[in-house]
């Protein structure tokens, strides 16, 4: 490909992906944001907010009743022929997902930031990978950056990807490892050569020109008009495949920093190979250095797939076609599923290549928040090399942490029970007939210290305010 675009003035600088991931928003000062906040992406709108406060861009910033109203507001505003940007979390990312078919099957561009999360239940903060798993069948473009400076560089050439291919994109990365942990990153000095890069957006069709060229957006379909419709959808996602290579290749004239649906680290002439998605990356090329260097006889290397959606098959078949072991570390289970979705789907990669003899073997690893460290990794390798020596010896698929509780453990109480008259404050407030105002009597303030002051609470999007909800509901019940 000639060249189109010149190298960019870039200067060095320290910050997190969730800043980075709004500069890059301000950079090309989106027409709307529509966002509800979830940890642990919540930075991402409130460093955009602050940037719009200090001037710095003029994104008009919608907050949704929750991430289901954003992700409508987001979609609204698609259809009206804007740029747009979100992002959210786990939980949240459940929340909006019915929002997200309609999008795609109705082929409108944005860009959605997923900082990775723990799906709820039980409750965790921290990150895992279990929510962008679940937006696999969404029809969406999906790409996965592993360190920050990818965080900023994918949010700026993800919006000319999906612009092109006329189709909505997310961003995935680490919740807490990449999103908070600040890492020196070079950005493009000027505003004017990310515009440039991006182009103007001349959307084809919109819902605001009802006099002009009047369109019906998402109409019902019947059975062949809809098979019609999903065969197109898929259609346009392999279609994107060359989109997201120029895209790629454009952005490294702009930037000097090359992209590839697999980013590898030493993996020519190796026998074992270990697959990890996200933050987990980096630690896993420190694991090859440290494990050849402790035996050069070893043959070993790491690769991560950055391009999740459109599933980068033939590459990866290119890639392994000699690799005797692979070990794909999940940072989610499909739960009796044989694994975690990576691994499924590059077991089903694999198997499509009739010449392939891989063998694939797949760890659990990382839930929750658990930390990645240089043993961690070495202990991949290792379930890989015991593979490699005695075919057979080790299980297809396991967990790599374990741990089931302690047995005979007596649970007790640390509160006792609240009640409903332990709740009730004495507080009165009747309405004065005569008067129509409200009248407030409050007991002595003693009497008030003695009240019970543990009260439960709950985010929308960790479905707190709805379980209590739930649990009202029931109590007035029973109470009636």
């Amino acid at each position: 490909m000639a060249n189109k675009y010149k190298l960019a003035e870039q200067e060095n600088i320290l910050e997190s992906g969730n800043e980075l991931a709004a500069i890059a928003a301000a950079q090309i000062n989106y027409h709307v944001m529509g966002y509800y906040p979830i940890t642990p992406s919540t930075q991402i709108a409130e460093y955009l907010d602050e940037m719009k406060a200090n001037g710095r861009h003029t994104v008009c910033m919608i907050p949704g009743d929750g991430e289901h109203g954003a992700a409508g507001i987001c979609y609204g505003a698609t259809t009206a022929g804007g740029r747009v940007f979100n992002a959210t979390s786990a939980n949240g990312l459940l929340f909006a997902m019915e929002q997200l078919p309609v999008q795609s099957g109705t082929r409108f561009p944005m860009v959605l930031n997923v900082v990775n999360r723990t799906v709820s239940g039980p409750l965790d903060i921290k990150c895992d990978q279990s929510d962008i798993m679940m937006a696999l069948n969404t029809g969406w473009v999906i790409i996965m950056a592993h360190t920050t400076q990818m965080v900023y560089d994918f949010n700026i050439l993800a919006l000319k990807i999906a612009e092109r291919a006329k189709l909505p994109i997310i961003v995935s990365s680490d919740g807490f490892f990449t999103s908070h942990q600040k890492k020196k990153v070079q950005l493009f000095k000027n505003d004017g050569d990310v515009q440039n890069f991006l182009g103007k957006y001349n959307p084809e069709v919109t819902s605001i020109e009802p006099t002009k060229n009047p369109v019906t957006i998402g109409p019902y379909m019947n059975e062949d008009e809809l098979t019609g419709s999903k065969l197109q959808l898929s259609q346009a996602l392999e279609d994107s495949r060359p989109i997201i290579l120029d895209v790629f290749e454009e952005f490294a004239q702009l930037s000097g920093r090359k992209y590839e649906p697999i980013e590898t680290y030493k993996m020519d002439n190796v026998d074992v190979a270990l697959m990890v998605c996200g933050s987990a990356y980096e630690t896993a090329t420190l694991a090859v250095d440290e494990l050849t260097k402790e035996n050069p006889k070893l043959k070993i290397g790491a690769f991560a797939i950055s391009q999740i959606r459109p599933f980068p098959e033939k590459e990866l078949q290119k890639l392994l076609a000699n690799v005797k072991v692979v070990v794909v570390g999940d940072r989610q289970d499909t739960y009796s599923g044989m694994g975690g979705n990576m691994s499924t789907e590059i077991r089903a990669a694999l198997k499509n290549d009739p010449n392939n003899k891989t063998t694939v073997v797949s760890r659990t690893y990382g839930l929750g928040g658990t930390e990645f460290p240089l043993d961690s990794a070495k202990k991949l390798f290792q379930v890989g090399i015991d593979e490699l020596a005695k075919a057979g010896s080790v299980k297809r698929h396991d967990y790599l942490e374990q741990y089931m509780g302690h047995a005979g453990v007596e649970m007790k109480p640390i509160h006792e029970p609240l009640t409903i008259e332990s709740q009730k404050s004495g507080i009165t407030v009747t309405m004065n007939e005569q008067t129509k105002k409200l009248d407030v009597k409050v007991p002595p303030l003693r009497e008030l210290t003695g009240k019970a002051y543990r009260y439960a609470q709950g985010h929308g999007a960790c479905n707190g305010c709805g379980i209590f909800s739930g649990i009202n509901t029931f109590m007035k019940g029973i109470e009636g």
